[in-house]
């Protein structure tokens, strides 16, 4: 795993059992990591940031809202970091609703340091690879939506197969001057060739 995944994702604890807590956040401490503990969901909600990368290791019997409750209300809050569910009392229906709703894992108590540690870095590598991701994304469209409106068109149609001499019939312009814009445009949006263009605007709102 990148050691700088430790440098910056927080790893948060979520459980009302404030013994059992404790002990999690000192192993994972221990093992190099940052820890944010909370007994209480209202609590995490008030103080965590969405922003910062990581997991959340989450309790399914809490007090006010079960697990599964608090994971929806997170998802509607703009969570996206990987959640491990934490219970003493799995079962189907209630593995088969969490993992709908995206958990990570759901791992029986009491759990292992070792099993433990496996799933905190597997979440935590997802969730910076689903954040790499989304920003390659936003960047895609940054990068098109800088483009001049000729600029646009013509990659539009070269990406629906158009031929450089159809492209320039179609838009009134010499073929030369549509070869120029087409270098132009696939160097600001740092595409090479037809595949990676096609990769591209598979990625943006045209």
């Amino acid at each position: 795993m990148n050691s700088q995944y430790k440098e910056k994702a927080v790893i948060r604890i979520v459980d009302d059992d404030e013994g059992f807590g404790d002990a999690i956040r000192f192993m994972l401490k221990t093992d190099g990591w940052l820890v944010s503990y909370y007994s209480e969901t209202g609590t995490f909600l008030k103080k965590d940031d969405p922003d910062v990368p990581g997991c959340i290791i989450l309790d399914y019997q809490m007090p006010l809202v079960n697990g599964l409750e608090f994971q929806d209300i997170l998802a509607h809050k703009g969570y996206r970091q990987p959640i491990i569910f934490l219970t003493a009392h799995a079962d189907v229906d209630m593995a088969i609703s969490a993992f709908r709703s995206g958990a990570a894992d759901i791992l029986k108590k009491p759990v292992s340091s070792e099993i433990l540690l496996e799933a905190v870095e597997r979440a935590v590598e997802s969730d910076f690879a689903f954040r790499q991701k989304d920003f390659r994304i936003v960047r895609y469209q940054e990068f098109y939506d800088a483009l001049p409106q000729r600029k646009k068109q013509i990659l539009n149609s070269v990406n629906a197969g158009l031929m450089n001499y159809q492209i320039a019939q179609r838009l009134g312009l010499s073929e030369r001057t549509v070869e120029t814009h087409r270098a132009n445009a696939y160097k600001k949006v740092g595409v090479k060739d037809l595949q990676q263009l096609k990769e591209f605007l598979s990625h943006v709102d045209i």
